[in-house]
């Protein structure tokens, strides 16, 4: 169980080195990002800010950030239990184990961003946003047609590159994220029918939800206060975030249904 756990980590711990030093060596300074509270419809009541330390300015979007940790780590040790019990083989605790690092790793990035609002942080933050959707293609993938280090690796390189459009186009992350969340719906499908199950069907609707909610809260964020001042302080950008933190939970929900559906059949072919 370790190595493979270790495996994982070191994967997703190697990526996001690569991605950092790209980020801090400069080569991406003319990208663009949203720094500066004008681009967050949160504002701390007065009461808080007389309690909060000042450079808390935003504390739902920064607590929300433990969500992605908190939720990576039980999920990390779900599926160590399920694979101590071999309940799964080491290539589906594998692609667990990675995706529910990326959750963990996710967090701390993005706090980091909300309480700096340094843009080499909010590169950071929307680079790492990337393969952490493309891994749902190639774990569907790898569901529906094996497993192939030669996929994960074009895959991953891809995903990684395709960040180079925010050199040439302001919306260069809208673009490449929007890719990502199709391959990331295709690679599900896929997966879904080869190893079809009831089980699967209500994480995979909440996951689309939640998918929607994170890309529309999000959008909606600054417009929202305009119908309830109440959104300035639950904003859409913090809602947004609960919604990404659902759909974690729900994509290893529904990723966890169709492994134990494959682990049937391949019990049943060897009866």
């Amino acid at each position: 169980m370790a190595p493979v756990l270790f495996r994982a980590f070191m994967t997703v711990t190697i990526t996001t080195a690569i991605i950092c030093f790209f980020v801090f060596d400069g080569g991406f300074d003319r990208a663009f990002t949203e720094t500066g509270l004008k681009h967050y419809a949160e504002r701390a009541s007065p009461l808080l800010k007389t309690v909060l330390p000042k450079w808390l300015k935003m504390p739902l979007n920064t607590l929300v950030n433990f969500g992605y940790a908190i939720l990576g780590a039980y999920w990390l040790a779900v599926i160590f239990h399920h694979h101590g019990n071999n309940n799964i083989s080491e290539i589906d605790a594998y692609a667990f184990y990675v995706f529910n690092f990326m959750a963990c790793f996710y967090g701390p990035i993005q706090m980091v961003r909300i309480l700096t609002d340094k843009h080499r942080f909010a590169i950071l933050d929307q680079w790492v946003t990337l393969p952490f959707f493309m891994w749902v293609y190639v774990w569907g993938r790898s569901l529906s047609n094996g497993w192939s280090n030669l996929r994960v690796f074009i895959a991953t390189a891809l995903s990684i590159s395709s960040y180079t459009l925010t050199l040439y186009y302001d919306i260069g992350f809208e673009i490449a994220l929007g890719l990502h969340i199709m391959l990331g719906i295709a690679g599900a499908a896929l997966a879904y029918r080869k190893y079809s199950t009831t089980e699967a069907h209500k994480p995979f609707l909440c996951a689309l939800l939640s998918c929607t909610g994170f890309v529309v809260l999000k959008l909606l964020d600054l417009h929202l206060p305009n119908i309830h001042p109440f959104f300035t302080k639950v904003s859409g950008h913090f809602l947004s975030k609960i919604a990404d933190v659902l759909q974690i939970h729900y994509v290893n929900k529904f990723f966890r249904a169709l492994t134990f559906k494959k682990v049937d059949c391949e019990t049943k072919k060897s009866e």
